[in-house]
């Protein structure tokens, strides 16, 4: 019984037609990954959700229940949008226990940000063709108290705002240059940001040189690499496929016939139980705010509309 199942036997609630939707795709979804482990020749780990410190916990307890007599050969299915970059770098460590002699990990669609850090964890990566890694520089929400909002942003574009600065001095735009300089934060959070991306740099190196490196798959230097994942690319959400995996030096190849069909079908399934999810949550947030007194409901439609001009600038 998978984690999902577990908590979907603890509800009491009378069964919806959503439920039951889901409980039928569950169903297929583990059949086919029991498809995939029987072609693949060992067990295989389902993780498709995004990467927080609870889910070690949760994953732990699964594999210490649920995989007790690997032969140290494991594969690990990984669609997620990233998360908290030390807790990522926790299960990589975990998998690489379980997953002692051969640990591959299996892309069908996303492993981006932290969870890009994850799949560099083991001895080789499989992706489809439309599969996506993503860049390690950390994302940064904070308030920024001049204007009561939160912001999201990267270390990278604070280096890029601190040379912007230089740049209007040397320029001679000093009133702007101090402009911009007022609404920095203080020095030392900044400082404290900037560090992110040494951690997660060598959290990269360590995995690569426990792992890829040792079966000489690399085709450039584990620092080499981390320094591509950290600082070489533009924007965080920048796609990298299979092809610009193995062009950065990672040992990612393309997964083919019949494993494709199936990795692909899961992947199918897996979305098609995101969508009933999400209109269940949206459903129940809807319900929530008509019962909300009409002061607050005005005053929430009001802030969605400012949000909404905002993004629209």
């Amino acid at each position: 019984m998978t984690r999902i199942e577990k908590h979907n036997s603890k509800d009491r609630r009378k069964a919806t037609e959503p439920d039951k939707e889901i409980k039928q795709l569950r169903k297929q979804i583990n059949q086919l990954v029991q498809s995939l482990e029987q072609k693949r020749g060992q067990r295989c780990f389902l993780l498709e959700t995004g990467i927080l410190p609870s889910l070690v916990d949760d994953v732990y307890s699964e594999l210490r229940t649920e995989y007790k007599n690997l032969d140290g050969k494991l594969d690990v299915i990984v669609n997620s949008p990233g998360g908290d970059i030390d807790a990522a770098y926790n299960l990589a460590t975990l998998f690489g226990r379980y997953g002692n002699q051969k640990l591959t990990f299996i892309i069908p669609r996303w492993a981006k940000s932290a969870a890009t850090l994850l799949v560099c964890a083991g001895d080789e990566i499989l992706m489809t063709p439309v599969a996506e890694m993503g860049p390690l520089d950390p994302q940064i929400t904070e308030i920024n108290p001049m204007e009561e909002r939160f912001e999201q942003f990267s270390p990278l574009h604070i280096q890029t705002t601190i040379e912007m600065i230089r740049n209007e001095y040397e320029k001679g735009s000093k009133d702007l240059a101090e402009g911009l300089l007022k609404r920095l934060q203080f020095p030392l959070t900044l400082g404290s940001f900037v560090k992110a991306h040494e951690i997660a740099k060598q959290y990269l190196i360590r995995l690569l040189k426990d792992r890829m490196e040792k079966t000489g798959k690399l085709s450039a230097p584990p620092d080499i690499i981390a320094e591509s994942l950290t600082r070489g690319y533009a924007d965080h959400g920048f796609c990298i496929n299979v092809a610009e995996a193995r062009r950065i030096g990672l040992n990612a190849q393309e997964i083919e016939d019949e494993i494709l069909t199936l990795v692909w079908d899961l992947y199918g399934l897996l979305r098609q139980e995101d969508e009933i999810r999400r209109n269940q949550r949206g459903k129940e947030i809807m319900k929530a705010i008509e019962k909300l007194p009409p002061g607050i409901l005005e005053k929430i439609k009001s802030k969605v509309k400012e949000t909404q001009k905002e993004e629209g600038k």
